[in-house]
């Protein structure tokens, strides 16, 4: 186990995934630093969701293992750190949310769970929520209900959320999929905005778009594997070589 003194953000070793029998991931080696920011690109079905989702936990590994600064996921306490953006808003289920309680719902992982909210506690949280409507261009919808929204105005939702909890990674999950140019623009303008503050970014995408000038480094999956990863400022693109990375 990597000391979490210096351990990155993830590191990745040997991760097999399978589902239904099928081999998904195969043999990844992945280690993500400080102030990266990471596209996983690749067709549909090259395994890029599942890439991601078994960086954080969220789908078992078949072999090999991951750890989020330094823990394996199971054992990991620091999830206030981690700003997890998934492909859509879940399902509603009841009450209709509106954007603001979306948002705001991103500062759940930063309070105590023993001690009742101080006011300067509940200003901060305040704060914390406008900045991050700000910074997405919702803050006139934030009284708006947050399933009423275009596909790509709930994508904005759920980057603010993860941005109002103020961690030190974002994961995205297709930020972009589906989502107009101006929508387009303003993610770009928020992942600006956290790249210059040093923030780790890991995104899926299809096309990379207005984000292309953020990123540091790029990989490419297919059937499951590494087949490509690029760094920035590379004349051209290596292939990977050896077994899977």
């Amino acid at each position: 186990m990597t000391d979490p003194r210096h351990a990155p953000p993830f590191e990745m070793t040997g991760a097999l995934v399978r589902r239904d029998g099928r081999e998904v991931l195969g043999g990844i080696d992945l280690r993500v630093d400080a102030g990266d920011v990471l596209a996983v690109l690749g067709p549909n079905g090259s395994g890029k969701s599942t890439l991601v989702k078994a960086l954080l936990g969220l789908v078992p590994l078949a072999a090999g293992r991951t750890e989020i600064y330094g823990e394996p996921p199971a054992r990991f306490r620091g999830w206030q750190r981690i700003g997890y953006v998934p492909q859509r808003l879940p399902a509603g289920g009841g009450v209709p949310a509106t954007v603001r309680e979306v948002v705001a719902s991103g500062r759940v992982a930063r309070r105590s769970r023993w001690l009742p909210a101080l006011l300067g506690d509940r200003a901060a949280e305040r704060d914390a929520v406008d900045r991050a409507l700000k910074a997405v261009d919702l803050a006139d919808r934030a009284r708006d209900s947050a399933h009423l929204l275009s596909g790509g105005e709930q994508r904005r939702v759920l980057i603010a959320r993860a941005l109002a909890g103020e961690p030190d990674v974002f994961v995205m999950d297709e930020p972009t999929a589906g989502v107009d140019t101006r929508n387009q623009a303003a993610l770009a303008s928020a992942l600006h905005e956290l790249t210059r503050g040093g923030r780790t970014v890991v995104l899926v995408a299809h096309e990379l778009g207005p984000m292309e000038p953020l990123l540091t480094r790029t990989i490419e999956l297919g059937q499951g594997r590494v087949v490509r990863e690029t760094r920035a400022g590379d004349a051209h693109e290596t292939p990977a070589t050896g077994r899977p990375a």
